[in-house]
């Protein structure tokens, strides 16, 4: 465990394994623990480093405007200040947001991309929920009630049913409290401000600058994702020259929690197909 000064702030970060470094950019509002049940197989065969994003877990937290751009350029310059020169950039949902903006802002720091379960864009469905998400924030809190909203989308039934499942359901809405009303409004503000295609409108910005993206890149997604659609997945392949996309069957929205063997194998299968 180490904190690093970088970008006008202080992240924390987590170092484990040795070999390729891998940087693990955890979801909205959730600190390096995101990736607890696929981390220690992945350390066996690359450098692991987690981290918690600006404004989350242990790195320092401020009221401010975020973005995926800033954050992009928080873990370019935490590359920096390792000694990295480039690293391996692994986002699931919101993390593969800004792992998308570290490809087009910082090219020569990544060395490949790998988007879980992430978005370049919003569908109206993902648009409303995280839109409602604010209005509960007004009500309630980051209280019970948001954490397991949050919960019942971001896990399948099947998964939450599960005795081993509801403990991680659990756990997970233990995190989702940690995090600061004011501050995690200004997460959400950061993803709407994605926006959505309306008929006949613009693309969004950061899907029109996919098309700059040079690293080799994998796009996964689960099958039966209920909250963020495997159409906004296809989006990000279809827009990053050479990229593959492939799905795991039943992953649900995190696939390195509900798969994560699964996951696991398909990130390093992925990273070796580059040596």
């Amino acid at each position: 465990m180490a904190f690093s000064d970088v970008n006008g702030t202080q992240l924390f970060y987590e170092i484990n394994g040795e070999g390729e470094p891998v940087i693990l950019i955890p979801g909205l509002g959730l600190d390096h623990t995101y990736y607890n049940l696929g981390e220690p197989m992945l350390r066996q065969h690359v450098q692991t480093i987690g981290v918690d994003p600006r404004g989350i877990g242990q790195s320092e937290k401020v009221l401010m405007d975020y973005t995926a751009e800033l954050w992009a350029d928080d873990f370019a310059a935490l590359i920096d200040d390792l000694g990295l020169g480039r690293a391996h950039i692994l986002g699931s949902s919101l993390g593969g947001t800004i792992a998308l903006a570290m490809g087009v802002r910082h090219p020569e720091k990544v060395k490949s991309l790998i988007i879980v379960g992430g978005f370049s864009e919003l569908s109206r469905t993902v648009e409303l929920n995280y839109a409602w998400r604010k209005k509960l924030i007004s009500k309630v809190g980051m209280g019970e009630e948001l954490a397991e909203f949050m919960g019942l989308w971001i896990m399948t039934r099947e998964f939450i049913d599960s005795e081993e499942g509801f403990k991680v359901f659990e756990a997970s809405k233990a995190n989702v409290k940690k995090n600061e009303p004011d501050i995690y409004l200004k997460f959400l503000d950061s993803i709407l401000r994605l926006g959505r295609r309306e008929l006949g409108g613009p693309i969004p910005e950061l899907t029109a600058n996919l098309k700059k993206i040079t690293a080799p890149t994998l796009v996964l997604c689960a099958d039966n994702d209920h909250f963020i659609p495997s159409s906004l997945s296809k989006i990000i392949a279809e827009n990053i020259p050479g990229s593959i996309y492939a799905e795991i069957p039943g992953g649900g929205h995190i696939p390195f929690i509900e798969k994560p063997q699964e996951s696991v194998d398909a990130v390093i299968d992925f990273i070796r197909s580059l040596s």
